[in-house]
Formats: C-alpha cells, structure tokens, sequence
C-alpha cells in the first residue's frame, strides 16, 4: 500500500507564501513607482509621481502621501524585515512628510527626495540578504 501524499504539506505552504511574498513586493514597487517617479515632464527629462503632485495641495497632500508612505512601512512590516530597516523607513517618510509640508521649498523638496524608492531599496536590501548598513551603490558591487 503506497502512503498518501499530501498536498497540502510544508513544501506546498512554502511555495505559497514565496509568491504571496513576490506578489506584495511587486504591488510594493508599483505604489512606490507611482508616488515618486511615475510621469516624465516634458522637455525637462525629469520624472516626478504622485507625491510631488499632491504637495502641491496645502496640507491635505502632505498627509495623503505620509499616509500611503505609512502603508509601505505596514507591508515591510508583514514581510518581516528588521526593526532596524523599518526604523530606517519610518525616517525617510516622516523627513519627507515634514519637509514637504513647508510652502514652496517642501514642493519643490517632493521633485527631488523620493523617499518611497529609498524605502523600497532597503526592503529589497532586506529581501536580497544584503546588510542594511551597506549603502546600496557598494552593495551591487559585491
């Protein structure tokens, strides 16, 4: 008699939560692509998103993008990276919360400072078994 298998075993629950991982790490890009560098402006070459638009709406902006930037930080969370890594991110969005609240030099602050992105390289840092301490530029050389 051959013993039944399982298909429902640690192996198969492996897999799931790999793509479940790989699937909120990709809607995690996503969000961040579109809050900091979605749209090119034209003749300038420059790429801008979502929060660099919403900045420019005085007060409720600022706090729609620190809210999504909060959002990212909740999903690295669940994916298990480091008190150290989301104390990290948690900085980025609350400088870029803070700066792009002051009239004019903090829009101008949202073209420039993608604090998504840079959240987004530390989970992936995480992610890739690469020390967060490392800057990312000297990471790739290893």
């Amino acid at each position: 008699m051959r013993p039944r298998i399982d298909s429902t075993g640690p192996t198969d629950q492996r897999i799931a939560a790999l793509k479940g991982r790989e699937e909120a790490q990709r809607r995690l890009r996503r969000l961040a692509r579109l809050m900091d560098s979605q749209f090119r402006v034209p003749g300038l070459g420059v790429r801008i998103g979502a929060d660099a638009i919403l900045g420019l709406v005085p007060g409720v902006g600022d706090v729609l993008s620190g809210a999504v930037g909060a959002y990212l930080i909740y999903e690295a969370h669940r994916l298990g990276i480091p008190r150290s890594a989301l104390v990290r991110m948690i900085a980025n969005v609350a400088f870029d919360t803070a700066v792009g609240a002051l009239p004019i030099a903090g829009d101008i602050w949202d073209f420039f400072f993608r604090s998504n992105q840079r959240n987004m390289q530390i989970l992936a840092r995480h992610v890739g078994g690469l020390p967060i301490d490392v800057p990312y530029e000297d990471a790739k050389r290893r």
